[in-house]
C-alpha cells in the first residue's frame, strides 16, 4: 500500500547512558578527536540514526484521501448558509439558522453590522467551498499515486555504515568483517568497532546477535559499494 514520504530532516542524539562515545574511542584503541572532529563525527552519526524510521511510520495515502474527503463532506454542509447570504431559495430551517447567525456576527467588533454579517459568512462560504473542492482534487491526485520501491529498512544502517568505514580510514584499519568458517563467531576489526559503537544507539536498534551484525554491515557495504562504484570493502 503506498504511504506518503517524509519530509525534512530528522537528527538523533546518541544514547550515551551506558558509556560516551569518547570512552568508546579510548576502548577501541582509535586516534582521540579535537572537539570540532567529534563534533562532525556526533552530527554524521545524528542525522544517520535519524534516519531510523521505526517510530516514526509512515502515512498510508489511504488514510489521507479518507480524511481529505470527509472533510470536504463537513465543508458541504456550509452550501446553505452560503445560499442564504446570496439571497437564494432556501430552506425555513436554513434562514433561520442563518439568521440567528448574523445577529451574533454583527454584534463581533471585527464585523460591527448585519450587512457586514451577511459579507463576512458569504465570503466564508466561498472560501469553504473553495477548500472542499482542493480537498477532493488532491484525493484524486492522492489515489491515482502507485507505490514505489522506498529506501531499505536498514538504509539508516548504510549511513551508520559509512561512518564505520570512515573511522577506519582515519585509523589506517582495514574494514573486514565476516565469520570465522570453524568457530561460526563474527570476526574483522569493523565487526569490533560497529559492536562497540551500537551501545551508543537506542536498544530496539541495535543488533539482536553478534551473528545478525555481521549480516547487516556486509549487507550495508554492498549497498554503499553500490552507491559508489569506486570503493572497496573487504568482507
Amino acid at each position: 500500500m503506498a504511504k506518503l514520504p517524509f519530509s525534512g530532516v530528522a537528527y538523533q542524539c546518541l544514547n550515551e547512558c551506558e558509556c560516551t562515545m569518547r570512552q568508546i574511542m579510548v576502548s577501541l584503541g582509535l586516534k582521540p578527536l579535537s572537539k570540532s572532529a567529534e563534533r562532525k563525527l556526533r552530527d554524521r552519526l545524528g542525522f544517520a540514526l535519524g534516519q531510523w524510521e521505526e517510530p516514526y511510520t509512515a502515512v498510508e495515502v489511504e488514510d489521507v484521501v479518507s480524511s481529505l474527503n470527509a472533510h470536504a463532506k463537513r465543508l458541504d454542509k456550509l452550501a446553505p448558509l452560503a445560499a442564504v447570504a446570496k439571497g437564494g431559495f432556501c430552506r425555513s430551517e436554513d434562514i433561520a439558522v442563518t439568521g440567528q447567525l448574523v445577529k451574533i456576527l454583527k454584534e463581533d467588533s471585527t464585523i460591527g453590522n448585519l450587512e457586514a454579517a451577511y459579507s463576512y459568512l458569504r465570503e466564508l462560504c466561498d472560501r469553504a467551498g473553495t477548500i472542499a473542492s482542493a480537498c477532493r482534487a488532491a484525493s484524486t491526485s492522492l489515489q491515482s499515486m502507485k507505490g514505489k520501491s522506498g529506501k531499505s529498512r536498514y538504509h539508516w544502517y548504510d549511513e551508520f555504515t559509512a561512518v564505520l568505514v570512515g573511522i577506519c580510514k582515519q585509523n589506517k584499519i582495514e574494514p573486514t568483517v565476516g565469520i570465522d568458517r570453524i568457530s561460526g563467531e563474527p570476526v574483522g576489526r569493523l565487526v569490533e568497532i560497529a559492536a562497540a559503537f551500537e551501545r551508543l544507539l537506542l536498544p530496539k536498534m541495535r543488533s539482536p546477535t553478534p551473528q545478525a551484525l555481521v549480516k547487516r554491515l556486509q549487507r550495508s557495504l554492498k549497498r554503499l559499494e553500490k552507491r559508489s562504484p569506486g570503493s572497496r570493502s573487504t568482507r
